[in-house]
């Protein structure tokens, strides 16, 4: 068996809001139908043994088992690069790279709310899981990154019943209603157009009903959707070809599709607006790609708010004494269970290396036996006693620099040094 399988370390390669410009973020969306390509396109390495593929609307995030720290670096910026048509240095001048203590760290941070535009926000948890869940249906994920996942998704438990930092940001759609409603001085009573029905776009919905909104009209590309969904809010539901009068009522314009184009451009809502005396309205863009053209900033009457604006908007939120319980919650667990990788790293060669010893000690000892059968129990006892102690000691060293050594970015290479050195064989004690 190969040392390499008892000392992958855990690594991530991510590109988020606050590293990246939004027009990179866009390039690197990665449409749910191209997931599993993505994550066999980033295991296909011989020195990555694992990967989970975390995305959202921004953030794209690899985490990853691998003995190859730069290479597989240079891998999964080369796959993103790849996947996304832009060039490589491009995605080197906006990517974090973590290793083993920084990267556990950062996931229980991403998921406890606290890396989001909205800290706090919720559906980081859910997004979390389907990583994983993707990642296992497509065999990339194994023993390290699914401890790591599951581990991170109990420390966010943990933090959100002890903490408020879950009613600090419920979700990035509650933030930007907040938002939403600080320009109209409240939704109550107001017509809304919400392009899209996905888990956002129902939310969206969902959340103008709950807010006393007047008209809600839905729109998705697939219709049975939306009206599905306007039946349960209450709502419309209205085709793209449809949108012009709606436009020229609304209030509030809600966005969050997987468009790779924008759905709603300048031109069509400027003609719109001017028919309904460019009065004031909110366009909301929660997707990534953006579905709103930029250019519909412009018009006049408009207020348009996408992520990045969104991001700008809502730095600094939170409340200070849950996000600082939080973060202590994530340092002590993030220690845990690092502590326990460690044990898990290093314990089936200590099994090994003693059980060599024991072998040796054993045969040794035979052949005294054999050539002194003569030899009284009690000196038979006393030599095996002394012998075991010397082992002992002998080991004792070698064991505890291997516990130490084992956490060092060069740990692969002395825990393979041991394993050549004493021919050590694994199977035995993994099993």
């Amino acid at each position: 068996m190969r040392l390499i399988k008892l000392v992958m370390r855990i690594h991530h390669i991510g590109i988020d809001h606050r590293t990246a410009p939004i027009a990179l973020l866009e390039r690197l969306v990665i449409p749910r139908a191209r997931l599993p390509e993505a994550l066999r396109r980033i295991s296909d390495h011989p020195g990555i043994g694992e990967v989970v593929l975390l995305t959202t609307c921004h953030r794209l995030e690899a985490y990853v088992a691998t003995d190859r720290h730069s290479e597989a670096t240079c891998h999964v910026v080369d796959a993103f690069a790849g996947l996304a048509g832009v060039p490589a240095h491009a995605v080197w001048e906006s990517a974090s790279i973590r290793r083993e203590t920084e990267a556990v760290t950062h996931l229980f941070r991403v998921v406890c709310g606290l890396e989001s535009m909205a800290v706090g926000e919720e559906q980081i948890v859910a997004q979390v899981r389907a990583a994983l869940r993707r990642a296992r249906a497509a065999s990339t994920a194994g023993p390290v990154l699914t401890a790591l996942t599951e581990s991170a998704l109990r420390v966010s438990k943990q933090a959100r019943t002890e903490t408020r930092v879950g009613r600090a940001g419920v979700s990035l759609v509650h933030a930007a209603f907040d938002v939403a409603a600080g320009e109209h001085g409240g939704l109550a009573g107001r017509t809304a157009l919400v392009v899209g029905t996905g888990t956002m776009g129902a939310l969206a919905a969902r959340l103008l009903r709950d807010r006393g909104a007047g008209d809600v009209h839905i729109t998705s590309r697939t219709h049975a959707n939306a009206v599905r969904l306007a039946e349960e809010v209450g709502g419309t539901a209205t085709t793209s070809d449809a949108w012009d009068p709606v436009l020229e009522r609304c209030d509030l314009v809600v966005t969050s599709t997987g468009a790779q184009g924008h759905v709603l451009d300048a031109d069509r809502l400027r003609v719109a607006r001017k028919a309904a005396g460019n009065r004031p309205m909110v366009a909301l863009d929660l997707a990534m790609p953006r579905d709103i053209d930029p250019l519909c900033a412009d018009v006049e009457g408009v207020r348009l708010i996408d992520i990045e604006e969104l991001g700008r908007l809502l730095t600094g939120h939170g409340a200070a004494g849950d996000v600082a319980r939080t973060e202590e919650i994530v340092t002590e667990q993030a220690a845990v269970f690092l502590a326990r990788r460690l044990e898990a790293t290093v314990k089936p060669l200590i099994v090994a290396l003693r059980g060599r010893a024991r072998e040796v000690v054993d045969q040794e000892l035979a052949r005294l036996a054999h050539r002194l059968p003569d030899m009284a129990d009690r000196e038979r006892a006393e030599t095996v006693a002394a012998v075991d102690r010397i082992v002992g000691k002998l080991l004792h060293t070698p064991i505890v620099r291997a516990k130490q050594l084992s956490t060092t970015p060069e740990g692969r290479l002395y825990l393979e040094a041991l394993f050549r050195l004493f021919d050590l064989d694994l199977s035995e004690a993994n099993a």
